[in-house]
């Protein structure tokens, strides 16, 4: 699969401790995306499923979340992740620009595979109610087999909204939504 990134531990982007690994490649254009850089369809890197999860279990999380770029680009390689994802006991969330309703009925073998999905193309000016949204108008659901069993997009959350991570080269890192309006 093509990757820009990934994260071993964060609290921002789902409940809970999860890791984190954003998908490369997008073509939605949304005004103010965020990630461009995770746009470029010809950018990030290849990595196999099973080296992922091999740094997957090399610490204990609850869950992992897939984000992008658009994740449903690589629909084949989302269900594989996902897939074995669940097989480790970790819960799935992934992130997507499309709406639940326009992923159906081409998705339904990967959306069997997500715990949970944040619906909906970003939009810049609509403050997100949802802290791990990115706007107003995204969706939280939770999904049990493809199906919505729930619609959880004002339920409070304890995690923390963003995070700063200090790689050990010195970089930054910020993840999480980080209210600028």
């Amino acid at each position: 699969m093509r990757i820009y990134s990934y994260i071993e531990g964060t609290k921002v982007n789902g409940p809970g401790y999860r890791f984190c690994v954003w998908m490369q490649g997008c073509k939605r254009n949304c005004d103010g995306c965020f990630n461009i850089e995770a746009c470029d369809m010809d950018g990030g890197y290849e990595i196999a499923v099973e080296e992922l999860i091999g740094i997957i279990k090399r610490q204990k999380y609850d869950g992992v979340s897939v984000s992008g770029g658009e994740p449903f680009y690589q629909s084949f390689e989302l269900e594989e992740f996902l897939r074995q994802a669940r097989l480790e006991g970790l819960n799935t969330l992934v992130y997507t620009g499309y709406t639940y309703e326009e992923l159906l009925p081409d998705n339904e073998a990967v959306l069997k595979f997500c715990d949970y999905i944040i619906d909906g193309p970003y939009r810049k000016n609509i403050p997100s109610v949802c802290k791990y949204a990115g706007s107003g108008n995204q969706r939280f659901l939770k999904l049990i087999d493809g199906k919505i069993v729930e619609n959880m997009t004002e339920m409070n959350f304890d995690d923390p909204d963003c995070e700063l991570i200090i790689n050990p080269d010195g970089t930054i890192l910020s993840t999480g939504i980080f209210d600028i309006f």
